[in-house]
């Protein structure tokens, strides 16, 4: 178990949640460095390097690869604020993984999770233009807030350093059933 109870390995159907450990490197390097289409819409660096893999391990956020029959299809993370009872998430999908309900599956799981541990709110920030992100959330029944303008994202893909982005929520009660 890692802090505040947040599972240190999780099941959803086949598919794996679990911490990255030091063996993932070569299979996120190759994906992360396939396309630019993952950093385009987050801000995982294009190309990703060691050196970000190394910071990815190190990070102190809940972040998990999931994994399906030991292939690594994607990663999702929450980071939240205990205090103010508040979560943050984000996710990002190999091109192999997606169009198979994946991530819908994966996230409905963490944001129940979170609420499970007293978490009563949960936000996305995502960038203006990212439809697919925006089906998910809708799916998940989030509410799109607004959007926040020229927000600093040095690492997003189309951003040189500025972005528009979408701020969803969701509360206790909202998430939609599976």
């Amino acid at each position: 178990m890692v802090e505040h109870g947040l599972p240190a390995v999780s099941m959803v159907g086949d598919l794996r949640l679990r911490p990255p450990v030091e063996a993932d490197r070569e299979q996120m390097l190759d994906i992360l460095n396939s396309t630019d289409d993952i950093a385009k819409w987050t801000t995982i660096p294009f190309p990703y390097s060691d050196d970000d893999f190394d910071k990815f391990l190190g990070s102190a956020e809940h972040r998990y690869v999931i994994e399906q029959h030991g292939v690594i299809l994607g990663g999702i993370g929450a980071r939240p604020d205990w205090d103010s009872h508040t979560a943050l998430i984000g996710y990002w999908l190999a091109p192999h993984g997606r169009g198979r309900g994946v991530l819908t599956s994966v996230a409905r799981a963490v944001c129940g999770q979170l609420f499970e541990l007293g978490i009563q709110r949960i936000v996305a920030e995502v960038m203006v233009g990212n439809l697919a992100s925006g089906r998910l959330l809708d799916r998940l029944g989030f509410t799109l807030e607004g959007v926040a303008r020229s927000v600093h994202a040095p690492r997003c893909g189309l951003s040189e350093g500025r972005i528009d982005e979408q701020i969803w929520s969701l509360l206790p009660g909202e998430l939609a059933p599976g």
